[in-house]
């Protein structure tokens, strides 16, 4: 039985100005406010409203750059929330576009390419663990803080050597338009006790792994459409 018990208790969710009618559609009937991110042109065309590339939110805080806040300001001022800002390199080439694309679990643990991350969620941490995959936060979904699927090999093994529970599935089934694949953590948000996707997850190879696996964590599937398993750059809920 699906739960979705703490959906109505949140009034945001960011996403990027890319989401399909339908996945918005679908988010809308949760009774979220769909707040959809412009582009920022420090970032690639087809990644540059992608919310993992954009924004940090610590569960408390957005660390954004101060070029982006200064072009939404408004967008921002809606949120209710505190806003910390950067004035740090970003780029639109990697891996100076990584400024925020990092994992930082709730016991202080930053997973992250850390020389090209924000010196602001650096300080947040009390352990790094450096990993060779700049796109730590698209690479990941957070089932939740000891549970994470991610396509990277190199984040799978950090992530067990950790203590995190966590499965490898494949990027080659994840539309990125742009891009030959896209990632799991851009493919999909995590809404209470609600695991979902942007796109039908029963159509990707790796379903039945995923299935079990959220199961496993006492957390249910969602599709947010019928359409093909798509990384919109994830999702942020405030």
């Amino acid at each position: 039985m699906l739960c979705f018990c703490e959906v109505f208790f949140i009034k945001n969710i960011l996403v990027g100005n890319t989401i399909s009618a339908k996945c918005e559609d679908a988010l809308n009937s949760f009774g979220y406010n769909v707040v959809k991110l412009p582009r920022f042109n420090k970032l690639q065309e087809y990644v540059s409203n992608h919310a993992d590339m954009l924004i940090f939110y610590d569960g408390e805080r957005i660390i954004t750059h101060n070029g982006y806040f200064e072009e939404n300001k408004t967008l921002f001022a809606s949120l209710g929330i505190e806003i910390v800002l950067s004035d740090e390199r970003m780029e639109k080439a990697y891996p100076f576009d990584i400024l925020f694309n990092a994992v930082l679990t709730k016991e202080g643990i930053l997973f992250s390419k850390s020389e090209y991350t924000s010196e602001l969620i650096k300080r947040r941490a009390k352990k790094i663990i450096e990993v060779k995959q700049g796109y730590t936060a698209c690479s990941t979904c957070r089932v939740s803080d000891n549970a994470f699927i991610t396509t990277d090999s190199g984040l799978y093994k950090a992530y067990l050597q950790c203590g995190i529970d966590s499965i490898l599935v494949s990027k080659d089934d994840i539309v990125l338009p742009g891009y030959d694949c896209g990632f799991i953590g851009g493919a999909s948000v995590v809404i209470g006790d609600l695991v979902c996707f942007f796109g039908d997850i029963k159509k990707y190879r790796d379903y039945g792994i995923i299935y079990d696996f959220v199961r496993k964590h006492d957390k249910d599937i969602f599709s947010l459409s019928d359409e093909k398993l798509t990384d919109v750059g994830g999702a942020v809920v405030v």
